[in-house]
């Protein structure tokens, strides 16, 4: 169940990155007792138990698909059905808020209601990490494939369930409408530091910090995206 749990993280095999990144997070918001914390896109509640774990009063983590949900509800984690352009909280609810590898994919139009439904259930002064944003457009393969199993099933062995079941949910929806996969790490959204903190600001969050993402290579040494940002705002 852990290992299955692991892939709704998004980042398939690459477990030591998650709990890298996941333990980062978790370090620079400094979680206290009295904190009452949301996770956007939790993923497969890393952060969400380390969180518990210190002893915040509540812990709320939310995914976009009831296949995301279910299993750590299973746990009896607090998790629910929910994306960053609408946020099934109320307002002024959260003293910490973390979104993310989750706004990358969000398409620029919609890119000002995520960020005001991420203002609306902060409290004054919350602490919000917005990470993994892209600086630039990012490069990426284009994997072809003959038919739409095809597709699929290499989306479920090589990037695991969140991927497959998004994809899933593309092509029901139309948006994907044959076996050409678009690589689904690659960024949607990108905009360079000074542009995403002003929109950031217009939905009444200051920025504290910001600076490029770290994660690990594959030897698991330290790597410095060239291209994502991470951000540490403050709720007006």
């Amino acid at each position: 169940m852990k290992d299955d749990l692991h892939e709704l993280a998004g980042r398939g095999p690459f477990k030591a990155v998650t709990e890298f990144v996941n333990r980062r997070i978790f370090e620079e918001l400094a979680f206290r007792q009295e904190d009452d914390f949301v996770d956007i896109g939790c993923g497969h509640g890393l952060l969400l138990r380390s969180a518990i774990q210190s002893g915040v009063r509540s812990a709320i983590g939310l995914n976009a698909t009831e296949e995301e949900v279910r299993p750590l509800a299973g746990l009896g984690l607090n998790v629910r059905l929910g994306r960053a352009d609408s946020i099934p909280l109320t307002d002024a609810c959260a003293s910490v808020v973390v979104c993310n590898s989750v706004l990358l994919l969000v398409p620029a139009e919609q890119m000002t209601k995520s960020l005001r439904e991420i203002s609306r259930i902060c409290k004054p002064n919350a602490r919000v990490w917005l990470g993994e944003i892209p600086r630039m457009e990012e490069i990426t393969d284009v994997p072809q494939h003959k038919s739409v199993l095809e597709m699929l099933w290499w989306m479920l062995r090589k990037r695991g369930v969140r991927s497959f079941v998004g994809m899933c949910r593309r092509l029901l929806s139309g948006e994907q409408k044959g076996p050409v996969l678009i690589n689904p790490l690659a960024a949607i959204f990108h905009a360079p530091p000074e542009a995403f903190i002003k929109m950031a600001e217009d939905a009444g969050l200051r920025v504290e910090r910001h600076f490029p993402h770290q994660s690990l290579d594959g030897n698991s040494q330290l790597y410095v995206s060239p291209t994502r940002h991470d951000y540490f705002f403050r709720k007006n």
